[in-house]
């Protein structure tokens, strides 16, 4: 079939003159005028259909240039129809008559709708702009047909005379009027551009070119131009990108992926195929196309060396049966393809790459979506490590596969074309490499097994080093106070040395064989076909014809063979990311019908049941084995009453909780909820954005009631300590918020939401006394803000229990007891709630608290009776019983008016989630060209001596490659000299050597890259990252996000590892290529010399021209991308807020305008490859025009034999691939070089001071039983150019005294905490312990002699014994003990199997927070066994009181000799204590003795002690 196809192919070209025949020429014409009249009058009726046609634009001179231009070939075009069909004796059946004929039809078509066309369409139809571009074209080849044939032969075709000047004229007529239809811009009319500049106006991004873009700019990707142009001017940023189409934002692409993904839940794969078919398919027919052209270069090179053969043979005799305007049309044919060639392929790389780009958009927001409804047996399948590198690798593989996929059939198919084409030149010798190909197969199966293996080894050991990274980022704080910076560094350097990079070793080795094999295939093909050919065809000689076109076919033959493996393992890596995506996403979801979730009716009057609870009974998981969270619960919440819950620590509160969120398992029962939900969980979740952003939370802003609930929430004080007020930034988890802060921030969200249900987990446990009761006053209690609403409040605050309206004590996950408090109260000791209010609750109440709330209540309880007593009436007739209800409405139930949602819109590129930007949340960018220092970084990184050896080795590979195709080319000549093959043996035997020694070379080069350079840089570069992070101090953790930092521990690493060094060596291989290629096209023509230097000369031009501007769009996709990952890891953190406030929408519509936001870059990013590819190709196109209009040039003047132009042009043919490689690795190194920069800038931080001073080493006995603390006018800010936290501070404790801090929340507790941990260093004084300085000696030194338990609980995934002892330097019995004083040893025996290797979840999550609060505990009375002082900073905040004062205790009574420093908010646990320390605002207020304190009847801690019952 194909052997037919040439065949016809050869009628259509002048054997003669290699020109097209004057039937095809006429055919070709025929074709362009019905393509004119067919869509032309289509167009034409569109533009009609519209209905009146409005005049947009201004009717100037490139209007009458196009209607004159046209009209002008119109009449031209009639004129030598006349002629024509004059000469055909004025018959129609002529094909040229007809063709002629149709040309004026289509003209007239034309001129009518270049009319319509100006005047509605913004830029030229492509159908008018086609068709004069092909029009321009027919008429080149047309008057090469007549002017050749007059020339040799003095013939005139048609028999006209002067038919030249004909097509001559129509010539440049079409060229001018393409030009005029093309290149002028239209100018609006005044009206249309005033509507346009309004747009632009109000629009927030840069529209895109791409959508008022002609044909031609969309093919040459003109459309980039402009950016590019501005790229080179200045450094690019934000504001700058162009804004994506709509059917390329997230939330389109993800609806279409999801909608598939519903029908074939098991089958992603099938899924994307089926989302993206249509430009699969069409990508695949530009790719077809291209393959079929790649091949005829190879048919035209050799019927070129025959050419060059003949001309030699006869132009001393015949002159004119081989005439130059052949070699001339030859040449041209070759550049005409490749031309065509650049434009298919680059339209197939750009569906190729939007479609990669929009399925990794739309994956993004599918896993951000399912992670939102994953339940609580999700832990394993979706932790934040895992998810974090579904997003940043697994995504990313499946991207990289659009841009290769295609090969997978591509390449077998050119293997096809150029075994067919061989066989065609070579006869069944080329069987024998077609053997060695078949042989290759199994190796090659079993390599990408290997491969396969290895690859889900690394992604597993990735997955590991990615949650410990998350897991070491999130608890840096305890790291820091327990000094276990070296026990997560060597547990992270095991995971990355020795199971990571060592894969990664294996990896390197593998692929460097496999580069090897596809290197030397194509060579024992090539080599073992000619040796065959020559033992088989004696009196056949391997000519020069032969050689080069089969050396050409083996060339593109190298390029599948180079290419299948990579997209092998591309196919390797995506189907494993394939497979874990799709296990994601078929996770099972949160139980939907945990809760029934209803509307809140209408009429609902005070006491209305709308939390409801029958016999439930619920699980914490169902897999491997029932966990049970709650059992045969019966609750009821009604409206406008507070009820309280209590238990003791792991009972149910927190389960309880989550139950009625329908965030855990119901197996048993019936649960409803009626109306909006507003949820605190006992660990406030924070977003980073500013105050007010926390508390509005997506609810449109109420200046009146924000006031209200900022008063109610006490934190108006708070507020006026911040520059910025309630704009300020909190930085991530709240890192700028003090504890109690927190928890208010987060009330205050609740109170703001206005909604109908409120569930409290435990937030007065985060603040003192003074709050605790201004929140129950003005917030929760009977006359608070929330009075009329449902409130569920889990407590372990016993003095808040007589406001309550109900009580309900938990007992092992049941209900225990449950009543109203007075009812309680009168059942005495017979009930264990009562018992607990006896003891832990107020002692008595004051008559001033009782006076104020009664006589704020007075009047409200009048009116309330009035309508019950007017209710009882009888008599009451409908009217007024309408009013009574709407003033009961107002009144009794003092509704709040519901908030309503705020427009969701788009966000910009580093804004909150409001939409407000700040600098603090904007990555930091280098800009500009990555500095040399950044490469000898690297090189000095990988072992500059083997970095060397790699350069010569490829250097050699690449020389001795040539030398091979050098010494074929004697060879050719030598035997087309004898007209046999003589020696054949000696001449085979070199041309192996050369090709053995040039693959073997590669290999070392590829294995010395891998394991000697790659490895030993990404080893060094990640461990100088990951030392200096656990340096930087805790300034540098609250004012960066986590997601940044893990982005470059995953996206950056992942370049370093896998990248960088494959990026480098296709640089300096494809340098070390073009090189030689210009040496051997210059020794073949020396007059290349004058064109190569203005060539090169505007190649650099583009290159740098491109540099600028892609080197700042890939920082700027690589800043960009940040966000994403920082709310993400944000969102997994809170996603239980997130669901209850209802408010998934809204986070899934933010991370949809984050990763808009980073395809904006992205999009730029990959088109700017597109629009240099198309000049640098088409650069290439020129050379081999160059190239071969030289060779005939030297052939027509002199001698030129035809071995030097195959050599030349057979080399040529390999420049474009090369030239277009170097720029874009040039590219992609210097983008990947970026991931270096990024990682290098992370190992230079600002570090703490040292972890141990040698000199200044504390002796061994530091600090002694008798050591005690001084602070002398100490002074603390947090970073410079913020106010003073800490304020000329004086205090001394002596020797084993026992010292409580108290105040406001923010006052300053944790603050003095930081500053005896050297958290943060003295801005101005001193502390000393024991005599010594603190400042004055290594951090490890004083960190290591103090225990502390910190404000917020760190549990590490591990097991109990990682948590308590990673450090491995306690016994078994040590570390019991200390379980048992921290009250958990029971615990463990029970529930977790009585080991201390029982596994606990990432970030503790299968246990309560009051026993993550006791495991921290233990953590700290085990170190303290070997330390004189111990901290506790809200120690048992989150424990019940009977526990609390049990552990109290047994800290009194085990460390009586220790000093011990305790900040609590339970002011009862402190009353026992030495000293007393009351903080405001930073200052030391009160510092005596509890007693002395209490007597002076005034102050701070006596007004907490009468807050607390606890003093008259």
């Amino acid at each position: 079939m194909l052997l037919k196809m040439f065949d016809i192919l050869s009628k259509l070209i002048s054997p003669k003159y290699g020109d097209f025949t004057l039937e095809f020429n006429v055919a070709i014409l025929c074709c362009s005028a019905l393509f004119m009249i067919v869509f032309g009058l289509q167009q034409i009726a569109n533009f009609r259909g519209r209905g009146s046609i409005v005049n947009k634009y201004r009717k100037n001179w490139a209007f009458i240039a196009r209607l004159l231009f046209t009209a002008t070939i119109f009449i031209v075009q009639v004129s030598l129809f006349n002629k024509i069909y004059t000469k055909n004796d004025f018959s129609w059946k002529t094909p040229s008559v007809a063709a002629n004929g149709l040309a004026v039809v289509a003209n007239a078509v034309a001129f009518v709708f270049s009319f319509y066309d100006f005047e509605i369409s913004e830029v030229s139809n492509g159908v008018i702009l086609f068709y004069w571009f092909w029009n321009s074209f027919i008429e080149f080849f047309l008057l090469f047909h007549v002017a050749v044939r007059s020339h040799y032969e003095g013939y005139l075709i048609y028999g006209i005379e002067n038919i030249n000047q004909y097509y001559a004229t129509l010539l440049i007529l079409s060229v001018i009027t393409l030009c005029v239809h093309w290149l002028p811009e239209k100018s609006l009319l005044p009206y249309f551009k005033l509507v346009e500049d309004n747009a632009v106006i109000h629009s927030s991004k840069v529209d895109n070119p791409y959508n008022h873009a002609d044909i031609f700019s969309k093919i040459s990707f003109s459309w980039m131009t402009k950016l590019m142009k501005l790229g080179y001017e200045k450094y690019l940023d934000e504001d700058d990108l162009y804004e994506l189409p709509k059917e390329f934002k997230s939330n389109s692409v993800s609806s279409k992926i999801s909608k598939v993904f519903k029908k074939y839940p098991t089958s992603l794969a099938f899924t994307i195929f089926a989302t993206f078919k249509k430009e699969i398919v069409l990508s695949g027919i530009f790719k077809l196309i291209y393959d079929v052209l790649s091949f005829t270069q190879p048919q035209i090179l050799k019927a070129l060396i025959n050419f060059v053969s003949n001309y030699n043979k006869y132009s001393a005799i015949d002159p004119e049966k081989y005439p130059i305007a052949k070699g001339c049309m030859l040449t041209f044919y070759m550049f005409l393809i490749g031309f065509i060639q650049t434009s298919i392929l680059h339209q197939y790389f750009f569906l190729n790459f939007n479609s990669g780009m929009n399925c990794r958009s739309g994956l993004t927001s599918i896993i951000y979506k399912k992670a939102l409804k994953l339940g609580s047996e999700n832990n394993e399948l979706g932790s934040t490590g895992d998810i974090v590198n579904l997003m940043s690798v697994d995504v990313q593989r499946i991207q990289d596969l659009f841009q290769w996929g295609q090969i997978i059939w591509s390449g077998p198919t050119q293997l096809i074309l150029a075994l067919f084409e061989l066989y065609q030149l070579l006869g069944k010798s080329m069987l024998i490499g077609l053997a060695i190909i078949f042989i290759m197969m199994p190796i090659n199966s079993f390599i990408v097994k290997y491969q396969k293996s290895l690859q889900k080894q690394q992604m597993v050991y990735k997955d590991s080093r990615t949650k410990l990274i998350s897991e070491i980022l999130n608890a840096i704080k305890s790291i820091k106070l327990y000094c276990w910076e070296s026990f997560f560094k060597a547990k992270l350097d095991h995971i990355r040395n020795d199971q990571e990079l060592k894969n990664l070793k294996r990896m390197g080795i593998v692929q460097a064989c496999t580069n090897f094999q596809f290197n030397i295939v194509p060579f024992l093909v090539s080599s073992s076909t000619f040796i065959v050919f020559v033992i088989f065809n004696k009196e056949t000689p391997l000519s020069t014809e032969i050689v080069f076109p089969a050396l050409a076919l083996f060339n593109l033959l190298q390029f599948p063979l180079a290419v299948i493996p990579m997209v092998i393992t591309s196919f390797v890596e995506a189907s494993v990311s394939i497979e874990r995506l799709t296990r994601f996403l078929n996770n099972e979801e949160l139980q939907n019908d945990a809760m029934k979730k209803l509307p809140l009716p209408e009429n609902s009057k005070k006491g209305d049941v709308l939390v409801k609870l029958e016999n439930c009974t619920f699980l914490w998981q169902r897999k491997p084995e029932y966990k049970v969270a709650l059992s045969n619960i019966d609750f009821v919440g009604e409206k406008g009453k507070l009820h309280c819950i209590v238990s003791k620590i792991g009972n149910g509160k927190t389960a309880l909780m989550k139950a009625m969120l329908g965030d855990i398992i119901r197996v048993e029962g019936e649960g409803t909820i009626k109306g909006s939900i507003a949820y605190c969980s006992q660990n406030p979740w924070i977003i980073n954005a500013s105050i007010r952003e926390n508390v509005v939370f997506g609810k449109r802003f109420d200046a009146d009631f924000y006031e209200k609930t900022i008063k109610a929430c006490s934190l108006d004080t708070d507020l006026t300590m911040f520059t910025d007020g309630d704009k300020t930034v909190v930085g991530e988890k709240g890192l700028q918020l003090s504890g109690g802060m927190k928890a208010r921030v987060a009330l205050a969200r609740a109170v703001y939401s206005r909604a109908d249900i409120y569930l409290l987990d435990d937030p007065l446990s985060a603040v003192d006394e003074h709050v605790a009761k201004h929140l129950l006053k003005h917030v929760l209690g009977p006359h608070g803000l929330l009075q009329s609403k449902c409130r569920v409040l889990a407590t372990n605050k016993i003095s808040s229990l007589n406001m309550s309206d109900s009580v309900t004590l938990l007992e092992n996950g049941t209900v225990a007891e449950r009543g109203h408090f007075d009812d309680l109260i009168k059942l005495g000791d017979s009930s264990k709630l009562c018992r607990l209010i006896n003891e832990f609750g107020k002692k008595g109440n004051n008559d001033e608290e009782q006076k104020e709330d009664l006589t704020e209540g007075k009047e409200l309880k009048k009116v309330e009776d009035l309508i019950d007593n007017i209710k009882e009436s009888a008599s009451l007739n409908s009217q007024v019983s309408k009013e009574l209800e709407a003033f009961e409405d107002l009144i009794d139930k003092r509704s709040l008016r519901r908030a309503s949602d705020a427009t969701l819109k788009s966000i910009g590129f580093f804004e909150g989630s409001e939409g407000t930007g700040n600098e603090e949340t904007k990555e930091k960018r280098e800009v500009g060209k990555v500095k040399w220092d950044i490469y000898l970084e690297y090189a000095k990184a990988c072992n500059p001596k083997f970095v060397v050896v790699c350069i010569i080795c490829i250097i050699l590979s690449m020389f001795l490659s040539v030398l091979g195709n050098v010494w074929l080319k004697y060879w050719s000549e030598k035997n087309t000299e004898a007209g046999d093959n003589p020696n054949f043996k000696f001449y085979s035997l070199i041309y192996l050597f050369f090709g053995v020694s040039s693959a073997f070379a590669n290999l070392v080069g590829i294995v010395i890259l891998w394991v000697f350079c790659t490895i030993q840089g990404s080893k060094k570069l990640h461990d100088g990252m990951i030392t200096t992070i656990m340096k930087a101090p805790m300034s540098f953790f609250e004012t960066t996000h986590t997601g940044r930092i893990l982005n470059r521990f995953t996206n950056d690493i992942y370049k370093i590892d896998e990248m960088l060094g494959r990026t480098f060596m296709q640089f300096f291989s494809n340098v070390i290529k073009v090189t030689f290629t210009i040496i051997v096209i210059t020794f073949t023509t020396w007059q290349f010399v004058f064109l190569i230097i203005p060539l090169m000369v505007v190649y650099s031009y583009y290159q740098q021209y491109y540099m600028r501007s892609s080197r700042e769009l890939r920082r700027l996709d690589s800043t960009t991308r940040s966000p994403i990952y920082s709310h993400f890891q944000e969102s997994l953190g809170g996603l239980s807020t997130i669901r209850a406030y209802n408010h998934s929408n809204r986070f899934i519509h933010l991370n949809q305008c984050k990763v808009d936001n980073n395809m904006c870059a992205y999009y730029p990013s990959v088109n700017a490859n597109r629009w240099l590819a198309c000049r640098i190709e088409s650069l290439s196109s020129l050379i081999i025009f160059a190239t071969g209009s030289l060779c005939m040039y030297r052939l027509y003047n002199g001698n030129l034999t035809a071995g030097a132009i195959g050599l030349a042009l057979s080399y040529c043919l390999q420049i474009t691939q090369s030239l277009n490689w170097i720029v874009r690795m040039t590219v992609e190194v210097e983008t990947n070089i970026v991931s270096v920069e990024r990682v290098k800038e992370y190992s230079e931080l600002t570090e703490e001071a040292s972890f141990y001073i040698p000199e200044k080493k504390p002796a061994s006995s530091w600090p002694s039983s008798n050591g005690g603390i001084e602070f002398t006018d100490f002074c603390m800010r947090y970073r410079e150019g913020l106010p003073l936290a800490l304020k000329h501070i004086n205090l001394s404790i002596k020797a084993g005294e026992k010292v409580g801090i108290v105040g406001r929340t923010g006052c300053g507790k944790s603050s003095l905490i930081s500053s005896l941990f050297r958290l943060v260093e003295a801005a101005d004084g001193s502390i000393k312990i024991d005599g010594v300085n603190i400042a004055d000696i290594g951090l490890h030194d004083l960190r290591s002699k103090i225990s502390i338990i910190p404000q917020d609980s760190q549990i590490f995934k591990g097991t109990i014994r990682d948590n308590i002892d990673p450090t491995r330097q306690f016994t078994n019995e040590q570390i019991w003990k200390a379980l048992e004083l921290s009250h958990l040893k029971d615990y463990i025996i029970k529930d977790l199997g009585g080991n201390l290797e029982s596994e606990i979840s990432e970030g503790g999550s299968n246990l309560s927070s009051g026993y993550a609060q006791l495991l921290n505990l233990a953590r700290a009375l085990l170190i303290s066994t070997k330390t004189s002082f111990l901290v506790l900073d809200e120690a048992t905040a989150q424990v019940d009181v009977e526990t609390d004062k049990i552990i109290q205790e047994t800290i009194k009574t085990a460390f009586k000799d220790k000093v011990i420093i305790s900040i609590a908010h339970r002011i009862h646990t402190i009353l026992s204590f030495d000293k007393i320390i009351a903080l405001d605002a930073g200052e030391v207020i009160e510092f005596d003795t509890p007693g002395n304190l209490i007597k002076k009847k005034q102050g701070i801690f006596y007004s907490l002690c009468k807050e607390a019952g606890l003093a008259e």
